[in-house]
């Protein structure tokens, strides 16, 4: 890990220190990790929803669940395999792809450029 040793203080009012405080709660990141990302050009995204987190959950617990059975196929030799896999990786693939999505990053042009816009 790298060593942090500069300091910086802000002083920022009420309203200021709340908004802050929102946003890193919503982010579920630490206060530093959210300001240093910022800092870095990028905007968190707040944190995915329980509900969300609890679909992903379900995916999962889908592809785990079709991984036996197909295993349990596979050994009465009465499935292709390949088919199987094909559609097995789709569905691992779209999984990432969400976590991926609800994760990443704004870059901060692209949240002003929203802005100026009015999108």
């Amino acid at each position: 890990m790298r060593k942090r040793t500069n300091r910086v203080e802000i002083k920022l009012n009420d309203a200021e220190y709340a908004h802050l405080n929102n946003l890193v709660y919503a982010s579920n990141l630490s206060r530093e990790s959210y300001l240093r990302m910022c800092i870095n050009g990028l905007v968190p995204r707040p944190a995915p929803s329980v509900e969300l987190v609890e679909v992903i959950q379900v995916l999962r617990q889908i592809a785990e669940s079709i991984n036996r059975i197909a295993e349990e196929v596979y050994k009465q030799n009465k499935m292709d395999d390949s088919v199987y896999m094909e559609n097995y990786e789709v569905l691992q693939k779209q999984i990432n792809e969400i976590m991926l999505l609800i994760r990443q990053p704004i870059k901060m042009e692209e949240v002003w450029q929203s802005q100026k816009y009015g999108q």
